[in-house]
């Protein structure tokens, strides 16, 4: 995995860029499968567990209709995982490698690059357009799964609901919560964060992602995430459904389904304002910049989704875009 920094074009921000989309969990010595499979049980409750289950029978009834295949999607050990999105999933081999992003109709596949729809067309599978990734993104965005994100509010809270994806190991990063903390007495905001490691558990990202594992189970995670950046320290090992396991899944699902969508870059740290674009990082974030860029003025509105691509699948039937959101 790479870890050299390069300058972005037009917020003149150092990022870290190239952090691994590929999960290698099985070559950190987890059990994968049974990895798997706890995060199935654990991040949802049985309903959870049968829509994850009809997901990946309707992407491969989808998938079979249009005479394509899917490598893998059939393969022995291929478990799928919710997102932390509700309506979205990852499907998984065996061994840690991703499948495919789905929804629960199936009507939708691609591993995070681009996505496809299936099933509502006859053929092939064809890329979405950009009118139906906005749709996509706009429901994505409505169904985050904002309680099991960690919350960090500034002020009155501004109103926000910004997502951030960041890590633990991020010089980057490092940089912007101190620029934060400067700014805290001036601003009125709301971060949600998906955190993670920019290594990957193959490459010694283990120890950094129990350090996110034990933030998550904290009582207030919030307060423990501003501690360890403050000075390092970590709550104590506690006894929780959240491992460093499951923290990789949830923190590269959820970057996956965001670039899938257009809403980031490959870059963290990364920002994703109310409506699913991106919010700008730039030098020299002095306290007053910070407030005017992340206050409850620059809030922009949620659209309303036009589709129904998260909805639940009725009748094993592929759910269908409204009209004027159709594939072509």
């Amino acid at each position: 995995m790479s870890t050299a920094l390069f300058r972005h074009a037009t917020s003149h921000v150092y990022f870290y860029e190239g952090f691994p989309l590929k999960i290698n969990a099985h070559r950190a010595g987890f059990p994968v499968i049974a990895t798997l499979l706890g995060l199935a049980c654990v991040m949802g409750t049985g309903s959870a567990l049968a829509d994850s289950s009809s997901a990946k029978a309707n992407l491969q009834a989808n998938i079979r209709r249009a005479g394509v295949t899917l490598p893998d999607l059939d393969a022995p050990g291929v478990v799928t995982v919710p997102a932390m999105v509700k309506g979205m999933y990852g499907i998984y081999t065996a061994d840690g490698r991703i499948v495919s992003l789905t929804n629960e109709a199936g009507t939708i596949t691609g591993k995070g690059t681009g996505l496809s729809t299936v099933g509502l067309q006859p053929g092939k599978p064809r890329p979405m357009t950009p009118e139906q990734l906005a749709e996509l993104r706009n429901e994505i965005m409505a169904n985050l799964a904002y309680d099991k994100l960690i919350k960090v509010s500034y002020g009155n809270g501004g109103g926000r609901k910004i997502l951030m994806f960041t890590a633990v190991d991020c010089p980057a990063c490092n940089q912007l919560e101190k620029d934060l903390r400067k700014a805290a007495p001036l601003m009125n905001t709301t971060f949600y964060l998906a955190t993670g490691s920019l290594r990957d558990s193959s490459a010694g990202g283990l120890p950094f992602l129990d350090k996110v594992a034990r933030i998550r189970c904290d009582d207030n995670p919030g307060q423990a995430w501003q501690t360890y950046w403050a000075n390092r320290s970590v709550p104590p090992a506690r006894a929780c459904a959240i491992t460093a396991a499951s923290a990789e899944y949830d923190f590269y699902l959820l970057f996956r389904i965001m670039q899938a969508v257009k809403a980031i870059k490959p870059a963290i740290p990364m920002l994703v304002s109310e409506d699913g674009t991106g919010l700008p990082l730039f030098a020299g974030l002095t306290p007053a910049k910070a407030a005017a860029a992340f206050g409850p003025e620059r809030k922009t509105s949620a659209l309303q989704p036009t589709t129904q691509w998260l909805a639940a699948a009725q009748a094993s039937k592929p759910a269908q875009p409204a009209p004027g959101g159709k594939a072509r």
